[in-house]
């Protein structure tokens, strides 16, 4: 394990941001003086980004992702 850098933080900061708040893994390598071809590499590995829309998701819409994507499709489907 990597202890080097406290990437629990780091995730939180940016999931925890939320989808609109524009924040990077830029802004996160800064913020954590993590450099940031490192962050880019752990955020990939551990899937970030999908995990921040899929938070942005749940707190927009108060369901999960694949809730969300069930519902838009049956809205689809019966002509709504």
């Amino acid at each position: 394990m990597n202890l080097k850098y406290d990437w629990e933080q780091a995730e939180r900061y940016f999931i925890g941001s939320g989808e609109e708040s524009g924040l990077t893994l830029k802004d996160t390598s800064e913020q954590f003086n993590i450099p940031y071809q490192t962050v880019r590499r752990y955020a990939a590995a551990h899937k970030w980004h999908s995990r921040r829309y899929r938070a942005w998701i749940k707190k927009k819409h108060g369901m999960e992702f694949e809730d969300h994507l069930k519902a838009l499709h049956d809205e689809v489907m019966n002509g709504g």
